[in-house]
């Protein structure tokens, strides 16, 4: 149901069966009169100020004169603008309502969502609120529902580690890993795996939170842990459905991370991402959900981790200019490294050797760590030391 339809570039609409009455009504009564109240029109704007420079997150953090509204660019939070107590607490409770969210509520942390529609572009609106001690802070994720899934070969690996992942992903079975922070870019790297195994006589499925991007002939499944549905609960189902690649989108505990690795070992192909700092400590990480070492080093066939660092401004090369907000920089590309599961390293695995032992076994093998692929990129011109330096910090390895 459109929630607001008016002469702006995008519509608003509700997509969630349980949208309050009330929150129905009162934007219904704002249109009919034709004036927006400030908080709609300031909302709207805010929205066109993201979409205008392809943000990932919007920010409204309360202070203590008002709020201040912050968007997240490559990565970067850059602050947008400052906002008295009262448009600040009035925008708060308009994204609530679009979000479907108890407005009166503001001890609790909650979730929600909206549609946003700009000409033939969907954006998913995620919104989270927390309670602070300055006020409640909002932050909404947007994702665009019909971008495109890029190829492998557009994601910046570099033509050998390309050719040894592509030979992981087009096995018939075993267990890859994507490991790196928040926004590192692991879930399009997925995307763009499972491109390549999308193929007719393929049953190809994920379990997801959020779906980020809809997929033609892929079986996505949004976890819905209220009803029951878990990583884990989804992907227990799938196996009885005979599938070919299984997508779960993050490993979360160690019911989803023992059920991944059983499909893996059983004859699926079977990706995933994980929050670990680089691939040799990803091992850690997995043991600290209860695997075994030599599960482990049975069924893993590959860790890859990456960061996404910004790109230099190719008109201004960081003196800044009108194309890069007089940032310096425009976009970002990844950096990425492979960890292949050798016999070597499966025995490294087995034999509970450190990260650190690991990487250097693993260095016998052609891995390297992605400092040295960022090094070439700062040689090449693509990205600066200081970049690097923000997003990867000194290294270890």
């Amino acid at each position: 149901m459109a929630l607001y339809a008016g002469p702006r570039a995008f519509v608003l609409e509700d997509e969630l069966p349980h949208s309050s009455p009330e929150a129905i009504t009162f934007i219904a009564d704002a249109d009919e009169r034709g004036d927006d109240p400030p908080a709609i029109r300031a909302v709207d704007r805010l929205h066109e100020s993201a979409i205008r420079l392809t943000a990932s997150d919007i920010h409204l953090e309360p202070t203590l004169t008002g709020g201040r509204v912050r968007l997240r660019v490559d990565g970067m939070l850059r602050e947008s603008e400052q906002l008295p107590r009262e448009l600040f607490h009035t925008m708060v409770s308009r994204v609530k309502l679009l979000a479907a969210m108890d407005i009166a509520e503001r001890r609790l942390p909650q979730d929600g969502r909206y549609l946003l529609k700009r000409g033939g572009r969907s954006l998913d609106a995620r919104v989270s609120s927390m309670p602070t001690i300055d006020g409640e802070k909002l932050v909404i994720r947007l994702l665009d529902m019909q971008a495109q899934v890029p190829g492998l070969a557009a994601l910046g690996m570099g033509p050998a580690m390309l050719a040894q992942y592509r030979r992981v992903i087009h096995a018939a079975h075993g267990f890859i890993i994507v490991c790196g922070p928040t926004g590192s870019g692991k879930t399009t790297t997925l995307y763009a795996s499972l491109s390549e195994r999308n193929l007719d006589g393929q049953h190809v499925c994920t379990v997801e939170d959020p779906v980020e991007v809809q997929m033609a002939g892929v079986a996505q499944v949004q976890v819905n842990p209220k009803a029951g549905l878990t990583f884990a609960s989804a992907l227990r189902a799938f196996l009885r459905q005979d599938p070919n690649v299984i997508m779960l989108g993050e490993m979360r505990d160690a019911e989803s991370a023992g059920v991944a690795m059983s499909a893996a070992l059983s004859g699926q192909l079977v990706m995933t991402t994980l929050h670990a700092s680089d691939a040799p400590r990803a091992i850690e990480r997995l043991v600290e959900f209860g695997l075994h070492r030599t599960t482990l080093a049975a069924g893993l066939s590959a860790i890859v981790s990456q960061r996404l660092v910004r790109r230099l401004c190719a008109q201004c090369q960081m003196k800044g200019c009108l194309r890069c907000d007089g940032s310096g920089y425009r976009g970002r590309v990844a950096i990425f490294e492979v960890l292949p599961m050798t016999s070597e390293i499966r025995s490294a695995v087995a034999r509970s050797q450190t990260a650190l032992e690991l990487a250097k076994i693993a260095a016998s093998a052609g891995y390297e760590p992605m400092m040295s692929e960022g090094f070439r990129m700062v040689a090449r011109g693509e990205t600066s030391h200081g970049e690097l330096e923000r997003v990867l910090g000194s290294g270890e390895f």
